[in-house]
């Protein structure tokens, strides 16, 4: 199993904390990590300030921080306070996403966790930041969430990128007897636009597809229980192609692997993988980074 033994679990203290709270007690049985540092930031001063003349039986910021501490100290403890976990909660203030990033570097978790909300907008700051300027592998869950992983899902392009995101789906499925299903979504070529080619040229393409699928299969040994689906991208986003099998296999989990790039550019380019974070899926989304190669390029581009 993939070596996730430090995780980092953001709360904002909403209902999504008990969601994460939960799955982070659900996925510990599959993971085992040794680990929890539980993270709450307070945005700002005058919040504080203000929920101290809002409750007179709060004298200071300190009464009010120690509230805080009280409310998530207890939903830790309910699921966490008789395992051999070691568990930590940092109550920090200032910006949510500008902390949380700066903690990180600092605490150097494996895994981060944070809340997908169903009412999200789409591209926002924060999964952003945490895909581009965070090296941890990180699990994004929604409050659809399910506590279980009977099936799950990985997109793949035949990389090796892929094939890892497979490896560690099928890790992760195993350990319950689920199953892994891997999805490659394709478009045909452009010459064919906006006509549909014809049936010899489909049968080049399908023939093409299943080559591609057996040398993936070969070249990375892919376990052999893994189903591997094509889907045809005729109009829209891929993103669709992948909610779409998601609803209609009901998945439980996504798995993906971030591309480490040396290049400056990679920080102001998104690809298929950091898109992913700001769609909404409905179920967890468990993005792998190559730890030492993120570290690195971050640490070459900012010192």
């Amino acid at each position: 199993m993939e070596r996730f033994e430090e995780w980092f679990v953001c709360l904002d203290l909403t209902s999504m904390d008990d969601i994460l709270v939960g799955y982070a007690n659900f996925l510990k049985s599959e993971i085992k990590p040794k680990k929890i540092t539980f993270i709450h930031v307070i945005k700002s001063t005058e919040v504080a300030d203000d929920m101290v003349q809002l409750f007179p039986e709060l004298q200071n910021r300190e009464d009010f921080e120690n509230v805080i501490r009280e409310d998530i100290q207890g939903k830790i403890d309910e699921y966490f306070a008789d395992t051999p976990i070691e568990t930590n909660l940092l109550i920090q203030e200032g910006r949510p996403t500008d902390e949380i990033v700066k903690t990180m570097n600092e605490v150097d978790p494996d895994l981060v966790i944070m809340g997908k909300k169903s009412g999200y907008s789409g591209k926002g700051v924060i999964p952003r930041r945490i895909m581009k300027y965070v090296y941890s592998s990180i699990l994004f869950v929604p409050e659809t969430a399910r506590y279980q992983l009977k099936k799950t899902l990985v997109p793949i392009d035949f990389s090796s990128e892929s094939a890892t995101a497979v490896k560690l789906a099928h890790e992760l499925a195993s350990t319950k007897g689920g199953s892994v299903k891997a999805q490659h979504i394709y478009n045909y070529p452009a010459q064919f636009f906006p006509y549909l080619p014809e049936e010899e040229d489909k049968e080049k393409m399908h023939k093409y597809l299943r080559e591609k699928k057996e040398e993936f299969i070969e070249s990375y040994s892919i376990p052999s229980d893994v189903e591997i689906v094509f889907s045809l991208n005729v109009e829209g986003s891929k993103m669709d192609q992948l909610y779409d099998e998601i609803i209609q296999d009901q998945i439980d989990m996504i798995v993906a692997v971030s591309k480490s790039d040396k290049k400056i550019t990679s920080i102001f380019r998104e690809d298929f993988t950091d898109k992913m974070a700001y769609y909404r899926f409905g179920v967890p989304l468990l993005i792998k980074k190559d730890k030492k190669k993120h570290q690195k390029f971050l640490k070459n581009l900012f010192g």
